[in-house]
């Protein structure tokens, strides 16, 4: 973590009080009391924190609210990413839950694409169906994994033009839904998604071979990139 270490009580504290997706009213006393220290204490950490982007501060009718910048989020990301390391004594594959919801529509569009499905063939060892399930994930943690994927190399699919538009990147892990089917998830350049969402590719239409329907609870556990490998020859 690049922030002081004697600030991540502090930054842990904001995260407890939501304080990564919204602002929330915060004063000096009420922090002090949350991380044992003076108020005088507290005022210096938002203040070094502030000045370093790692959260930014509003005033509101004499009241403080406080949020996590991308920066601290990104941070608090990286803190996270590394004690799951250091207490599993290894990178193993993650466990997140989501509800099944109608998304878009574009999926079968471009999965079905030349360039794309050739790429997911070669790598993931299978011919996706045409379309994703789309998991609107649960919990923060659930979140937290997501975002994380974004930092982990994964299995790369290159971007591609056509001689009309360029069509943009992606990265795929292997995963496996609901403890039965074998499939990846997608983590796109580009997308009309939040980190609230994941997308899941396999070789059969999810919906039908597991009985899924809107809101309807998934499980999916996510392997890092030195794990697939060893799903895609298992599988």
């Amino acid at each position: 973590m690049s922030a002081k270490s004697t600030y991540l009580q502090t930054m842990l504290e904001l995260l407890l009080l939501g304080a990564k997706d919204k602002p929330v009213k915060l004063s000096t006393g009420e922090l002090a009391k949350r991380i044992g220290k003076s108020q005088q204490a507290a005022s210096k950490h938002l203040l070094e924190l502030e000045q370093n982007g790692y959260i930014e501060r509003t005033k509101l009718r004499n009241r403080s609210f406080v949020k996590i910048t991308k920066r601290g989020n990104d941070t608090l990301l990286e803190l996270h990413l590394q004690l799951k390391s250091a207490l599993e004594g290894e990178e193993l594959g993650s466990e997140t839950h989501g509800e099944v919801f109608t998304g878009l529509g574009e999926g079968a569009y471009y999965i079905s694409l030349k360039g794309y499905r050739k790429q997911f063939v070669r790598k993931l060892g299978f011919d996706p169906y045409p379309g994703t399930l789309n998991l609107r994930l649960v919990s923060f943690l659930d979140r937290l994994i997501r975002n994380s994927l974004e930092k982990l190399p994964g299995i790369v699919i290159e971007g591609f033009e056509d001689g009309q538009r360029t069509y943009g990147g992606a990265k795929c892990f292997m995963c496996r839904i609901n403890d039965s089917v074998q499939g990846a998830v997608l983590v796109l350049e580009r997308t009309n998604y939040d980190d609230s969402v994941l997308e899941v590719i396999a070789p059969v239409r999810l919906r039908d071979r597991l009985d899924l329907k809107d809101g309807d609870p998934v499980k999916i556990k996510i392997f890092t990139a030195d794990d697939s490998s060893k799903t895609r020859s298992q599988s």
